[in-house]
């Protein structure tokens, strides 16, 4: 059997369009405003099945230094094609200059590369430094 990685890491490599995470950053928590919640409906509950019936939980936010934007943390729980709910699922979104940069959402399941990358980077802003991709 194939691995499923293989043909998206090859295709990064090769494109060089991977960025590096080379910037460090320290991070601090911050308000939850309401931008926050506008942006996370435009990157990533806007994408669900089901946007209207979309729950949002655990929210935090923490500042960036360096000029280097908000990370947005929390859960959110959308429905599947058949109407049920899938669970409460960990998101991770960065925001620089108004825009989401970064996105991940997925099941918290460690074989869930776009989940386990979400639960990383929560874990990173939460504990006060981080690494992110942007000029030096």
């Amino acid at each position: 059997m194939r691995h499923p990685l293989i043909a998206p890491v090859l295709a990064c490599a090769l494109l060089a369009g991977c960025v590096a995470n080379d910037t460090p950053v320290t991070t601090r928590p911050a308000p939850f405003v309401d931008r926050d919640r506008a942006l996370i409906q435009s990157a990533i509950i806007d994408d669900m099945k089901d946007p209207g019936a979309a729950q949002l939980r655990k929210l935090v936010a923490y500042d960036l230094s360096e000029g280097q934007g908000r990370v947005l943390c929390g859960e959110v729980n959308g429905k599947n094609s058949f109407g049920a709910y899938v669970g409460f699922q960990p998101f991770f979104l960065r925001i620089k200059d108004g825009r989401a940069v970064t996105s991940y959402v997925g099941a918290a399941a460690a074989d869930d590369l776009s989940g386990a990358l979400a639960t990383k980077g929560c874990t990173a802003a939460a504990s006060g430094q981080m690494m992110v991709a942007g000029a030096k």
